[in-house]
């Protein structure tokens, strides 16, 4: 606004005083430039009450610089001093609605690895914590009648705690390293990750069972479809854990139907899913999976079998037309 009204001032005194006038050139580049940057940065009510003085001020600039309309080109077109700040300020308008596009795409961004973490932390903490307490309230049963076993308890929740804080420095290493590190990082294959998580859950009181069929081939999964069955599989164990106390058998099975992954977790317990007095529901695991399987365009089920127990199921697209996953 100081710089319009000195603009205008000097117009004005110019036009009455000077009668050899010549173009004010730098004046004129400085004032579109503070036009544009105005367009472009100002708040809302700063860039309407500023933006008015410079029009005018631009406009007004050919009343002191006649000698311009002598130019070749110039001469020709009308309102040429209203269509130079107009274009100015259609330029820092545009800037503005990309610098506006930008941000929000960067907030996309950060908004989607901000759920891909909270994801990552709920599915960690929550598969060790569980094991954790519910080999802890074994053990509390029968450390009197059976003090060998709840040894043996004992030894698997350390053993659980141990893993449990490798994966989360796993993962504290992996936001903490740069995107070359993290490329180059020995990668587990999903079907290896998979049998070792059946086999931590696997008990004498609930026997769990991993069946692949065998046109399931993981290397050509691409990494999110590849976390996203190893996190479907963590969510259902976890799950029984925490709510099929009664279960005796879980299955975990991954087989391929009409060129889509089918995954299941299942579990012969009796009657709903019950929670255990020490878990109470989050629902942020299912809310997880959820996602995680609508972003690969799958569809996910949660719910008991007619012939008993209860059923995690997931059905993700194989093969596209190259016939290679995607």
């Amino acid at each position: 606004m100081t710089a319009a009204a000195v603009s205008l001032l000097t117009t004005s005194l110019v036009r009455e005083t000077v009668l050899q006038r010549t173009p004010g050139w730098g004046e004129l580049g400085g004032l579109l430039l503070l036009l544009c940057l105005v367009c472009r940065y100002a708040p809302p009510a700063p860039l309407v009450i500023a933006v008015v003085p410079l029009l005018i001020a631009v406009a007004l600039t050919k009343e002191r610089a006649p000698v311009l309309m002598d130019l070749p080109v110039i001469r020709d077109v009308d309102g040429l001093f209203v269509l130079l700040p107009l274009a100015f300020a259609a330029l820092g308008g545009y800037l503005r609605s990309e610098d506006v596009r930008r941000r929000s795409v960067a907030r996309d961004v950060r908004h989607a690895e901000r759920l891909d973490l909270a994801r990552d932390l709920h599915d960690h903490v929550a598969h060790y914590v569980t094991a954790i307490v519910v080999q802890a309230q074994a053990g509390d049963q029968v450390a009197e009648r059976d003090p060998a076993t709840a040894r043996q308890l004992f030894g698997n929740i350390e053993r659980t705690g141990q893993d449990g804080l490798v994966a989360m420095s796993r993962m504290v290493k992996l936001l903490r390293t740069d995107d070359q590190s993290a490329a180059e990082a020995t990668v587990t294959p999903v079907l290896t990750s998979i049998a070792e998580l059946v086999q931590r859950a696997d008990s004498v009181s609930q026997r769990t069972s991993l069946e692949v069929a065998g046109d399931v081939n993981d290397s050509d999964w691409p990494p999110q479809l590849a976390k996203t069955v190893q996190r479907l599989v963590q969510e259902g164990l976890t799950n029984v854990r925490k709510h099929a106390r009664a279960a005796t058998a879980v299955q975990v099975k991954l087989g391929v139907e009409e060129e889509r992954l089918i995954v299941r977790v299942r579990d012969d317990a009796t009657g709903q899913h019950k929670g255990r007095p020490w878990f109470r529901p989050s629902g942020f695991g299912m809310t997880g999976l959820a996602e995680r399987v609508a972003e690969l365009g799958g569809e996910l089920s949660s719910g008991p079998m007619p012939e008993g127990g209860w059923e995690l199921a997931a059905s993700l697209p194989v093969q596209g037309a190259d016939g290679r996953f995607r």
